[in-house]
């Protein structure tokens, strides 16, 4: 479009000019056949679309920091123990019969109811007494009893990713511009009158 509207104006301009030689001729210029016209033509310009470059391709790098959760661990508070339970021995008083002296034979010498003198032995029985003594009817002994372990619930946080460094790239930007470019420069030429 804008290359056209160039090329009718400097059309427009030779055409002009061509009018303006041919009308200074009639004047009282030069005549006859050897007559020429000094034609001015005018430079002709154009438009022309150029890509330029508006911004120069660009490299960034973006953090991405870590990223941890909360994750529950059961642990041990109290481990498991044994705590003993002592049982003394026990006791009882027994109470037994025992023999104090056994049976005997002794000699013994009287007098009858005469006045006589008289001798014999004598049966002794045996004595018997009570004696009583202390007897252990259960020893000592020890038991245990087992407590269990005490678990808990601890929380900790843990990383699941670690931090990242990316690179992004941003491509250059472009720009279509137009500008004006001289299609043909400005002449002169002599053109014959007719």
């Amino acid at each position: 479009m804008g290359s056209r509207s160039s090329r009718l104006l400097a059309a427009s301009a030779v055409s002009a000019a061509l009018l303006t030689g041919i009308g200074a001729a009639q004047a009282g210029g030069c005549r006859g056949s050897a007559c020429y016209n000094l034609v001015t033509a005018p430079p002709v310009y154009g438009t022309v679309d150029e890509t330029v470059q508006v911004r120069p391709p660009q490299v960034q790098h973006r953090v991405v920091p870590a990223e941890y959760e909360t994750v529950v661990d059961t642990v041990m508070i109290a481990p498991e123990r044994r705590i003993p339970h002592y049982r003394a021995a026990s006791y009882e008083t027994v109470t037994e019969k025992v023999m104090i002296a056994a049976p005997s034979r002794r000699w013994q010498v009287t007098r009858d109811a005469y006045g006589n003198t008289v001798g014999c032995w004598v049966e002794v029985p045996a004595q018997y007494g009570y004696q009583s003594r202390r007897v252990e009817v259960a020893p000592a002994s020890v038991s245990y009893e087992t407590v269990p372990a005490v678990y808990g619930q601890r929380p900790r946080k843990v990383m699941v990713r670690p931090t990242e460094v990316l690179r992004e790239e941003i491509p250059a930007a472009y720009e279509t511009r137009q500008r004006q470019v001289l299609v043909s420069p400005g002449s002169q030429y002599w053109s014959r009158s007719r």
